[in-house]
């Protein structure tokens, strides 16, 4: 089948509602649509968002937590093709006022309240630095100029026709994906419909997903991840799709026994939060059958844990939000225990990988380690009014990523971690994840992450952050031991940086290593780290 190569987003729900109308495509909370229901809601409110002005090629941003309200916005908005600019949900005024800003956004999707925070507070207090901003769109309740609620969109678009827009699927942008601009400004990633379908497509080969599945979909639709993943991939097989506003261990087991979940894609931490709750074994899990794992390099070891404790299929895989919202890399479905333990995967279809010395660019031989950079249908448009970084992560069609992998005589991809892991100390080079992946295996150890931090004579040293497991003591003459047999002596952690929990990105998933306040930073830190030598 190649409908996914030839139909926008906005066709989606249409898709279901005239293939299986009377299936559940959605459940969020209490309110259970079925895929007619679904589509109704999705074409008022495009019909609502036609009659205020709404037209192609305009940028609207969602600012809102995973619900069913996302779902219908994200699809009214592609029916009409205008471009969704993602803000993070737990993105604040400043984060949140430069994407709007940057991205042009003509109007704004937003709760009310979430966690606590004043969405519309917020949004309003912004709105004399955004000349753009004709439309706050609330879900709850509020007044004032421009200003309008979900639901009254809703009943204005009620049982009247719209006109959908005519759209060019490889050409025309569904969406701006920005970078969690951990070292700088966020980039807006120009992503198209074709690339957005198709993307939601290549999800499912790394699972063997179909229509018959049920999604627990937890993961931030706004990441590239969970956008491709959660958002696009079980609509576009015609199956179901619990949501969570956020990630919780024991609501996401009752979610698993109640609805019969069979997939589940995550993030490591959230497969260490499950394996390590002892309340696990209280609940039937027997559905869950398979599930992705990305967000950031799964620990030595973890995949087979999930296979042996959980029964669970697990495979991890290589994206970004320059192929978003998807994948370049991925393990086909069935691979072996030991291919997926070892390997990210073979590069999908219609790819093409290189491996390059990052010195001089030219290709490595298989084995060994260099940057990852590809070429295909899914590499981003450029950045959204940003050409400087656009030809700098674009070179010849080549889009260079920062990664470090090495590929093996199976046609199978190793990754060591970005170009900013690897250490460079005295000029021999040691590769952060080498040494994470050994670490990991320290009985006393929870979490760790290596960085560099300044010698004056060496140029890096050797730091290892570690998260002790509840009640150990961390030395790092006990590091130092435990590597001894296993590496070379210049790549023994020169310091020893103990936390108790490593700072992380919005969303509170993803470890926050090299942005403010990250663990590079705090690493670096004097009072810290000689607090901590041992």
């Amino acid at each position: 089948m190649s409908f996914y190569k030839e139909i926008p987003t906005g066709k989606i729900p249409e898709r279901g509602a005239e293939l299986m109308p009377d299936k559940i495509a959605v459940v969020g909370g209490e309110r259970r649509l079925t895929y007619r229901e679904l589509n109704l809601l999705i074409d008022d409110l495009a019909a609502g968002l036609q009659e205020i002005g709404y037209k192609k090629g305009d940028r609207v941003a969602i600012y809102m937590k995973n619900s069913i309200e996302l779902v219908v916005a994200f699809f009214a908005l592609q029916k009409l093709g205008v471009i969704v600019a993602w803000v993070n949900p737990n993105y604040r005024k400043s984060e949140a006022q430069f994407i709007l800003d940057n991205s042009g956004a003509r109007g704004v999707f937003i709760f009310q309240e979430w966690e606590g925070y004043d969405y519309l507070q917020a949004i309003s207090e912004m709105r004399d630095t955004l000349p753009a901003l004709e439309w706050v769109i609330v879900v709850g309740r509020g007044q004032g100029k421009g200003l309008i609620s979900f639901d009254e969109l809703l009943k204005r678009g009620r049982g009247k026709r719209f006109s959908p827009a005519s759209i060019d699927i490889q050409e025309d942008l569904s969406m701006l994906i920005y970078t969690s601009g951990t070292t700088g400004r966020p980039k807006g990633a120009m992503i198209t419909h074709t690339q957005a379908v198709r993307a939601g497509w290549q999800y499912a080969l790394g699972v063997g997903a179909k229509r018959e599945d049920v999604f627990i979909g937890f993961l931030p639709m706004m990441h590239s991840y969970g956008c491709g993943a959660i958002l696009i991939q079980p609509l576009l097989l015609l199956s179901t799709v619990i949501l969570m506003e956020k990630f919780d261990v024991r609501e996401a087991f009752r979610i698993i026994q109640d609805e019969k979940v069979t997939l589940q894609l995550a993030a490591p931490a959230h497969y260490l939060l499950e394996l390590n709750r002892p309340e696990r074994s209280s609940y039937d899990l027997s559905s869950l059958r398979a599930g992705l794992i990305a967000g950031q390099i799964a620990p030595e070891g973890l995949i087979s844990r999930i296979q042996e404790e959980m029964n669970v299929y697990v495979c991890s895989f290589w994206g970004a939000s320059e192929v978003g919202p998807g994948v370049g890399i991925m393990c086909p479905y069935p691979s072996p225990l030991e291919i997926r333990e070892r390997f990210i995967g073979q590069a999908i279809e219609d790819t093409e990988i290189k491996v390059v010395d990052q010195a001089t660019g030219k290709e490595v031989p298989e084995g060994e380690i260099g940057e990852l950079t590809l070429r295909g249908w899914h590499v981003m448009k450029g950045y959204w009014r940003n050409p400087e970084e656009t030809s700098r992560q674009i070179r010849d069609g080549w889009l260079f990523m920062g990664d470090l992998v090495s590929r093996e005589k199976n046609g199978f991809f190793k990754i060591y971690g970005r170009t900013k892991d690897l250490i460079n100390r005295g000029g021999l080079k040691i590769y952060a994840y080498e040494l994470e992946s050994m670490l990991i295996e320290h009985p006393g150890i929870s979490e760790v992450c290596v960085v560099a931090t300044p010698n004056p004579v060496l140029g890096e040293s050797i730091c290892a952050c570690v998260v002790p497991k509840s009640g150990q003591q961390i030395k790092l003459s006990e590091l130092r031991a435990f590597l001894k047999e296993k590496v070379a002596s210049y790549k023994l952690p020169d310091e020893l940086c103990i936390m108790s929990d490593f700072p992380r990105l919005s969303g509170g998933v993803k470890i926050n290593k090299f942005g403010k306040g990250g663990l590079t930073e705090l690493a670096r830190s004097d009072q810290k780290r000689q607090s901590q030598r041992a």
